[in-house]
């Protein structure tokens, strides 16, 4: 363990700043090291949610001094995984990233194949793919977003390792281990079964040998551990931060049609508000 801590310097030196719900957060310590070898141009995250791996990412970036732009995208609507959100979420969001990360974070309000017209073809240096995961959105993500991916790309696919046994259920509906399964052997990959799992696909050709090299080294289990159990102090940092948890529907409740209605009508005023205030 001493020997893979000197090996990964962002890893053992960050640590995060915004803890805000727990199902992400022990994976924070790969990201950050993931990122400070990469030091990607263009960063998207599909899916920011209460915007911990966000957050994370946006400061492995500025500390690494890349240079880069991390985009949130997201409606802060809910999914049929989450149930619905307030607006209070999204305010709560983007306040906190105005006030931390003003240079480097843009959130994004859109649906993802509606953003994806935002970026050029070739451009994306780091993709987190953390949506809906039934089998049938995460390989609609996936297959519409490859093509904004560099030759430097790597994504990254949360919950592969998501059961009937760690989450009960609505375990039947996430299909992210089954597309992560019949797509890895294509590209350098690593997975992580902590924290409700991690996928990581290399899709760039020219992908930096860093990366390439951290990738490989994930692929046995002594790293494997390293990162759990650095993922593991994050995890119990937060479950003994008492930071309550974002207020939504129960887990699995669908997002109701007239939520659906009102929330479109709302960015559609504040939209128009917008261009009223820059004319």
């Amino acid at each position: 363990m001493n020997d893979i801590r000197e090996s990964v310097p962002w890893a053992a030196r960050l640590e995060p700043k915004l803890l805000k719900s727990p199902w992400w957060i022990g994976h924070i310590p790969f990201a950050f090291e993931l990122i400070g070898r990469q030091r990607p141009r263009i960063l998207v995250e599909l899916g920011t949610y209460s915007g911990s791996s966000f957050a994370a990412f946006c400061q492995a970036a500025e500390a690494c001094g890349a240079g880069t732009k991390c985009y949130g995208v997201d409606l802060w609507e809910g999914d049929m995984h989450m149930g619905s959100f307030d607006e209070g979420l999204f305010r709560e969001v983007s306040g906190y990233m105005a006030a931390n990360h003003p240079q480097t974070a843009v959130l994004v309000r859109k649906d993802f194949n509606a953003a994806v017209g935002d970026f050029a073809d070739g451009s994306v240096d780091f993709l987190h793919i953390d949506g809906t995961h039934t089998y049938e959105a995460v390989r609609n993500d996936f297959t519409t977003w490859l093509p904004k991916m560099s030759e430097r790309g790597v994504v990254l696919f949360h919950d592969v390792n998501v059961t009937v046994e760690n989450v009960g259920e609505p375990a039947r509906h996430f299909g992210v281990r089954r597309f992560f399964d019949e797509t890895k052997a294509a590209y350098p990959h690593a997975e992580f079964d902590h924290c409700y799992g991690l996928g990581v696909l290399v899709v760039g050709r020219g992908a930096d040998p860093e990366v390439l090299a951290l990738v490989e080294s994930c692929r046995t289990q002594a790293w494997r551990d390293y990162f759990a159990a650095r993922g593991g102090e994050i995890s119990t940092r937060f479950a003994n931060s008492g930071v309550k948890l974002p207020v939504h529907s129960a887990y699995g409740a669908a997002v109701p049609l007239w939520r659906r209605a009102a929330n479109k009508a709302r960015r559609i005023l504040r939209r128009a508000l917008d261009s009223a205030r820059a004319a």
